[in-house]
């Protein structure tokens, strides 16, 4: 069989929410020299889905650096050395005034914490921030309670993002701090308070080909509304060691994730101008529908003017995920 009717096989399986594991490892396998094709299969399912419309977020970092949670990759555990501000967590001014940037902007707008969670006071403290704007908000503030959950529920809070970072065959050696099944319990008490959920991962931590179907699998058994995939963009004192993959791997990283979940938001985020340069568009072509704009936790990016040219220039609309939501 060609690879041309193995990618409409694929498309077909797709749009019927139908992708198998088997069908997982032909992703996998699929040959650099003709990734254009599945490519371009991974771009039909967006569209078929998406049309469009791209939802471009922005981060607000309210607590900075300190955390004691021992994660390899991350610039802001107090186990690595990298040299990263260190701050107390924001005023509810601050994260008012952010948020409204964010929406004149166009972006939804994120609230994320370090640490392995804020205490009930300060979670509170955030909550009544976001309900003080009168309009939906993301949070990602670590590993709450049923209780805390209902706090962000009841602020407006739409959209928690928790990842899960890599498989759980591989998650001891990324962090040893707290457990995959935390992760995955702390999703579910964020689903069952009513509020989407956004979990992926990061890739370029060391991780193999199976370890990225395992996480994909993980996402399509949770049944996730949104899959950020970040690429480690290396930062010195942290323990992990420099990705060794090129821009067409990462690419196709974005590709199995949009046809193994073609109706939930993909969403490219630290590490896109790191590691894609000038193939950034590509994201779009390779299946993703959303992206973080403006900066990230740590690193900074190209900035929101230069975003929304690569937009303007692709034909694509940008849309909040709040009108996804009341469209859907």
């Amino acid at each position: 069989m060609s690879l041309f009717s193995i990618a409409e096989t694929l498309y077909e399986k797709s749009i019927r929410k139908n992708i198998s594991s088997g069908d997982l490892d032909v992703i996998i396998s699929w040959p650099e020299e003709s990734l254009s094709i599945l490519f371009a299969c991974a771009d039909q399912v967006r569209r078929n889905f998406f049309r469009n419309n791209v939802e471009p977020c922005s981060l607000m970092n309210i607590k900075s650096g300190g955390c004691g949670e021992d994660c390899s990759f991350c610039g802001q555990s107090s186990h690595n050395k990298a040299d990263i501000a260190v701050s107390d967590l924001a005023k509810p001014a601050a994260i008012i005034e952010q948020f409204k940037k964010a929406r004149e902007l166009g972006l939804d707008f994120c609230v994320v914490s370090s640490g392995r969670k804020l205490s009930t006071s300060q979670i509170s403290a955030v909550a009544g921030a976001l309900k003080t704007v009168g309009a939906a908000a993301h949070a990602s503030l670590g590993i709450l309670s049923d209780e805390e959950f209902g706090l962000l529920k009841n602020a407006g809070v739409e959209c928690y993002n928790h990842n899960l970072e890599t498989s759980r065959e591989f998650f001891k050696n990324v962090c040893t701090t707290h457990t995959f099944d935390e992760r995955i319990a702390t999703v579910k008490r964020a689903k069952k308070a009513g509020i989407g959920v956004c979990c992926g991962g990061i890739f370029g931590i060391g991780e193999s080909w199976q370890d990225r179907k395992s996480l994909c699998l993980e996402l399509m058994a949770l049944n996730v509304d949104t899959v950020p995939i970040n690429f480690f963009n290396p930062i010195a004192g942290t323990r992990a060691q420099p990705p060794k993959e090129t821009p067409l791997e990462f690419l196709t990283i974005v590709s199995m994730f949009r046809l193994a979940l073609p109706d939930k938001t993909i969403k490219v985020c630290g590490g896109r101008e790191f590691h894609l340069g000038k193939l950034q568009p590509l994201i779009f072509f390779a299946g993703a529908n959303g992206y973080v704009s403006g900066g990230y936790l740590t690193t900074k990016g190209e900035g929101v003017d230069a975003d929304n040219q690569m937009i303007e220039m692709l034909g694509l609309k940008k849309i909040l995920k709040t009108q996804v939501s009341k469209a859907g």
